[in-house]
């Protein structure tokens, strides 16, 4: 089972003699209730940030591509902007170590210390409060799954920034500004005018067809269980 087509094209691409039963399932999230509650303005005083913030919530892993995001605000930084991009997450990688400290010696070195906050790992309904009320949800990764955080702000509405990826592509059908996963200049200038374009404190709620959603990915992974449990065929 799989979670994109992206992912099958890989898995066609690297397994080409491979014989086994292959199918897609796409999943889609349902934000608990209980991690709804809290108020989304009340986190954003605690960790004393701006009304108009950019959200990354990844690991501090090399593919996650921090770098360009760095590179992207010191050429706002040059121009003049001022664009704040908070980011949350692990920073332990066991298959480099120090790349966290790397990125936070360039951080320092550029002098962007108030333009990228690094917040550590938070609860999960800070996560979702910062989401529901960020300018955007930033992805730069250099390759996913079918992204969590991408269906996290699906569920809410909210605007996205992807790095120009296939599974990206797939999952947002066109739905996001994009950028190459080495292109800080393109970045920026996505930062900038969405910056320009956010109008004061937004908190987004649920979308209303996200029950369908749900609904859908339910289904499709019940017919995937009872095609195996029948050995019919998948792809």
């Amino acid at each position: 089972m799989l979670s994109s087509e992206s992912a099958f094209r890989d898995f066609k691409a690297y397994y080409p003699r491979a014989s086994n039963r292959v199918s897609v399932v796409r999943f889609a999230t349902q934000p608990p209730d209980a991690f709804l509650n809290i108020d989304p303005s009340e986190v954003i005083a605690a960790y004393n940030l701006p009304t108009n913030y950019f959200y990354l919530p990844n690991q501090f892993y090399r593919h996650k591509n921090h770098q360009l995001v760095v590179d992207a605000l010191a050429i706002l930084k040059r121009r003049g902007v001022e664009v704040v991009v908070c980011a949350s997450g692990s920073t332990e990688d066991r298959r480099e170590p120090g790349y966290y400290d790397l990125v936070n010696a360039e951080i320092r070195k550029r002098g962007l210390d108030t333009h990228f906050r690094h917040l550590g790992v938070i609860p999960l309904p800070h996560v979702y409060a910062l989401l529901r009320a960020s300018t955007a949800l930033l992805n730069p990764s250099r390759f996913e799954g079918w992204s969590t955080t991408v269906e996290e702000a699906k569920s809410f509405g909210v605007p996205m920034i992807l790095s120009d990826i296939e599974v990206h592509r797939e999952q947002t059908a066109g739905a996001a500004r994009y950028f190459g996963v080495d292109d800080a200049a393109a970045l920026a200038d996505h930062l900038m005018q969405a910056s320009q374009e956010a109008h004061g404190l937004t908190i987004r709620n649920v979308v209303s067809h996200q029950d369908d959603n749900v609904s859908a990915f339910a289904a499709s992974f019940a017919a995937t269980v009872r095609q195996a449990a029948g050995h019919e065929s998948f792809r």
